[in-house]
């Protein structure tokens, strides 16, 4: 998988430290974090939520036809297409969540090699959708933090 996203907490020594007598919970509510800022950031419209159509999504021949691939006639569909929206991949791990794409052209629909005429569709960059969320990751992963205080009595 090309073009992966990763969150990774820094500088949080003292609190895993802290920690180090509550390995499931931290690395439980560390994990949730990171899946829920990691839907958060697939979920934008560009990347799991396509944009809006264009005329190359319908006919005359050829179109593509999202989900099936391109038509080039009435009855001849080349089946290319990877339905992008599900092939998001989450791996939330204690420290570092990684968010990718397994569609093989993943990296120039919403990765860094993105083609031009797909940013100007509607199409969106992980990396910048990422970077624009980075606030609303920043609460997720506070609010799991504080959560796990709470929970081992800190």
């Amino acid at each position: 998988m090309s073009d992966v996203l990763e969150i990774k907490l820094e500088n949080l020594d003292k609190i895993v430290a802290a920690f180090v007598r509550f390995p499931r919970t931290v690395a439980g509510n560390l994990q949730a974090a990171g899946r829920e800022a990691g839907a958060l950031v697939i979920g934008q419209e560009g990347l799991q939520k396509y944009p809006s159509m264009t005329d190359a999504n319908m006919p005359p021949y050829p179109y593509y036809e999202r989900g099936k691939g391109t038509w080039t006639s009435p009855n001849n569909n080349t089946g290319s297409s990877e339905r992008y929206g599900t092939q998001f991949t989450i791996s939330a791990q204690p420290y570092i969540t990684s968010i990718g794409n397994r569609a093989t052209y993943a990296p120039y629909l919403g990765g860094a090699k993105q083609a031009q005429a797909m940013a100007k569709i509607g199409w969106r960059k992980l990396y910048d959708v990422a970077k624009e969320r980075l606030g609303e990751i920043t609460r997720i992963y506070q609010r799991w933090v504080d959560k796990t205080i709470r929970e081992v009595g800190l």
